[in-house]
């Protein structure tokens, strides 16, 4: 568990190792997923907060370009996490040299609303993840859902690319025709950078969360029916996970919905 609040540094060191660590290509998108363990009493004007404090910064560094999108999304089901705030960019450098800028704001002008955000949600995870397989990144932000399913995978080291390739020739596939009907609006497999234990992200989003887990069920039965020798294998590969349920709090759909 990491016990930082959303505007302390990484390390040097640590920073390095994230640029070591992944091989940039245009065509990449990073997010920068800061799991929250908060106060489940207050964490309603922790969402107050964050649209009044930090919504307004992370859009302005969207607009002028810094960052591709940027999210603060509720747990509804899952584990210990209740709050996530994402942010993307294209440049794992761009993605981090943003984030101190960040934290440098919300620090000197917005200290003291920033200290009641971390009092309600004072634990923390951060996690990089890179993009591996899915709709390219501006088709991805721009079709988001209101509510999201995500998947976040332990998988054996040595043959995590394998699986790489699995999702790629034989998942993707199937979820497509999910999105073509309709119950799948964006999705996205990520491959860890930096932090935790978990090595692979399946994210998607949708309408419902109903219709998302019976999208999930329906792909991954029908990649079972192609190539089920395939499909265990992937198993075999990520072999734990952990599932959580997420709704879109911010920033809100044009619709208010």
């Amino acid at each position: 568990m990491t016990r930082i609040s959303v505007f302390t540094r990484f390390g040097v060191c640590l920073l390095l190792g994230a640029g070591l660590a992944w091989g940039q290509d245009d065509t990449t998108t990073y997010i920068f997923g800061e799991y929250y363990r908060c106060d489940q009493n207050r964490e309603a004007f922790a969402d107050v907060l964050v649209e009044r404090i930090l919504a307004p910064v992370y859009q302005k560094h969207v607009e002028e370009g810094r960052l591709s999108g940027w999210g603060w999304l509720g747990h509804h089901a899952g584990s210990s996490w209740r709050r996530l705030l994402f942010y993307t960019a294209t440049d794992l450098d761009t993605l981090l040299a943003t984030r101190d800028q960040i934290i440098d704001q919300l620090q000197g002008e917005m200290a003291a609303e920033s200290q009641e955000l971390i009092s309600i949600c004072p634990d923390h995870d951060d996690l990089i993840w890179g993009s591996v397989a899915g709709p390219p990144p501006a088709e991805m932000l721009r079709n988001l859902g209101p509510v999201s399913y995500s998947t976040y995978y332990v998988c054996d080291h040595s043959r995590q690319d394998r699986a790489d390739e699995i999702v790629k020739t034989l998942l993707a596939p199937a979820i497509q025709k999910q999105v073509e009907a309709g119950r799948i609006s964006s999705w996205g497999w990520y491959a860890h950078v930096i932090g935790g234990q978990y090595r692979r992200l399946m994210t998607h989003s949708g309408a419902s969360h109903a219709a998302l887990l019976d999208a999930v069920t329906a792909y991954n039965d029908a990649a079972g029916e192609v190539d089920e020798a395939m499909a265990n294998e992937f198993t075999q590969i990520c072999s734990s996970h952990v599932d959580y349920l997420w709704n879109r709090v911010l920033p809100k759909p044009a619709d208010g919905n």
